[in-house]
C-alpha cells in the first residue's frame, strides 16, 4: 500500500493535475468561441450577464466530455515520459514497484475517467442541453414581456392576437410609461384605434393569464372605405377604463417540455441497449487513451520515434474508436446488454493491454537505454 501511495504521488497526482489544466484550457477556448454567439443572443433578448454565464456553464459538460479522452492521452504520456526521463521509474523499480503496477494505476485512473464520461454523456449533458433550451426560451419570453411592460428609448411594438400595441418611451425619468396606442383591425368589420395615457401590465394569475389594464383612453372607430373612396366619418369617444387579457401562448410559442432524443437522460435498460453501447464506447475511450499513452511511451523509446508516438497514438485512438463503435453498436441490439458491455471492454482495452504485456518491461528503462 505504501508503494502504491508513492506511485500515486509520483505519477497519479501529476496526471490528475495536468489533466485538469488541459480540460480547463479546452473549456476556456471553446467557451470563448461560444461567448460571442451567446452574447449576441443575450443582447437581442435584453438578458443579463448572469444569464450568459448560466448558458456558458450549461455548455461545459459537453465540452469536457469531448476533450476528456484526448486530455487523458496527453496528460498520461507527458507525465510518464517525464518521470521516465528523470529516472524516477528506475527508482520505483529498485523499490520493488513492477511495471505492471504503473499499468494498473493508469488503468484505474482511466476507468475512473470513463465513469465520469459515462455520467456526463448519459446524465449531465442531456440535462444541460434541456436546461439550456428552456433557459433560452424563457429569455425570449421575458424579453417579450419586458417589451410589453417597459418601452425603451424607441417605440416598442408588439402584436397579440392581431391587436397591435405601440408603447412610446416615458417623457422623463420620473414616469414609468409613455402612452400606449392600440389598433384593432377587425371589430365587427370596423377598425378601432385607442390611445391610453395610463396603463399597466399585471402579473400572471393562477392560470398564467396577464392583463393590460388601460385607463383614460381616447378611442377612434370607423368603417373601412370602399376602394378608391374617401374615408367617411370617424367616431370618437372617451373610455374610462378597459383591459385586454392575454397569455404567453398568444405572444410566443411556449417551450416544449418534452425532451428531444439528445436531451433524454440515459435509461439503463435493455430497450436502450444501442444508446447504452454508444455512451459506453465513448466512456471506454478514456481508459483506452490512458493505455495508449503508456504504449506510446514504450514505443517511442529515445529516438525519432518518440516525436511521432503521441500523434500516432491519437490517430489510433480516434480511428480505433470509429471502428470499435461501429462493431459494438451494430450488434448491440442482437446480443443484449451484458454481452455488449463485455464486448466493449474487450474491443477497446484488449489491444493496448496486449501490447503492454508484450513490451511493458521496457517502460521502467530511461529513454535512450531501452530496446
Amino acid at each position: 500500500m505504501r508503494l502504491f501511495a508513492s506511485l500515486f504521488h509520483i505519477l497519479g497526482l501529476p496526471i490528475l493535475i495536468r489533466l485538469l489544466l488541459i480540460l480547463a484550457a479546452v473549456e476556456a477556448i471553446f467557451l470563448a468561441e461560444s461567448f460571442t454567439t451567446l452574447m449576441e443572443e443575450a443582447l437581442r433578448n435584453d438578458a443579463m450577464a448572469a444569464d450568459v454565464g448560466v448558458l456558458l456553464v450549461l455548455r461545459m459538460p459537453r465540452i469536457a466530455d469531448l476533450a476528456l479522452a484526448i486530455g487523458v492521452l496527453i496528460a498520461v504520456y507527458f507525465v510518464v515520459s517525464d518521470a521516465r526521463s528523470r529516472g524516477e521509474l528506475v527508482i520505483l523499480a529498485s523499490a520493488g514497484v513492477r511495471w505492471s503496477r504503473i499499468v494498473q494505476l493508469v488503468l484505474i485512473l482511466g476507468l475512473l475517467g470513463g465513469a465520469v464520461s459515462f455520467a456526463t454523456a448519459g446524465f449531465l449533458s442531456p440535462m444541460a442541453r434541456y436546461a439550456s433550451r428552456i433557459k433560452m426560451a424563457e429569455l425570449r419570453r421575458d424579453h417579450i414581456v419586458s417589451r410589453i411592460e417597459h418601452a425603451g428609448p424607441l417605440e416598442s411594438l408588439q402584436t397579440i392576437r392581431d391587436v397591435t400595441f405601440i408603447a412610446t418611451p416615458p417623457p422623463d425619468s420620473l414616469t414609468r410609461h409613455g402612452q400606449l396606442f392600440i389598433f384593432q383591425p377587425d371589430v365587427d368589420g370596423r377598425w378601432r384605434a385607442m390611445q391610453a395615457r395610463n396603463w399597466v401590465v399585471t402579473d400572471p394569475d393562477d392560470t398564467g393569464q396577464r392583463k393590460i389594464e388601460l385607463e383614460d383612453l381616447s378611442a377612434y372607430e370607423g368603417a373601412y372605405p370602399a376602394p378608391a373612396r374617401p374615408m367617411r366619418s370617424i367616431s370618437t369617444f372617451a373610455v374610462r377604463s378597459a383591459d385586454f387579457a392575454f397569455g404567453m401562448s398568444d405572444v410566443t410559442s411556449p417551450p416544449k417540455r418534452e425532451r428531444s432524443r439528445a436531451e433524454r437522460i440515459l435509461d439503463i435498460s435493455t430497450e436502450e441497449t444501442p444508446r447504452l453501447a454508444r455512451v459506453m464506447a465513448r466512456a471506454l475511450m478514456v481508459p483506452t487513451a490512458a493505455l495508449l499513452a503508456l504504449a506510446a511511451v514504450v514505443a517511442g523509446g529515445g529516438g525519432l520515434a518518440r516525436f511521432v508516438a503521441l500523434p500516432l497514438a491519437a490517430v489510433l485512438l480516434m480511428s480505433g474508436d470509429v471502428m470499435a463503435r461501429a462493431v459494438v453498436v451494430g450488434i448491440s441490439a442482437d446480443i443484449g446488454l451484458a454481452l455488449t458491455a463485455l464486448l466493449s471492454f474487450v474491443v477497446y482495452l484488449a489491444p493496448p493491454l496486449a501490447y503492454l504485456a508484450y513490451r511493458g518491461e521496457t517502460l521502467m528503462i530511461p529513454q535512450g537505454r531501452g530496446a
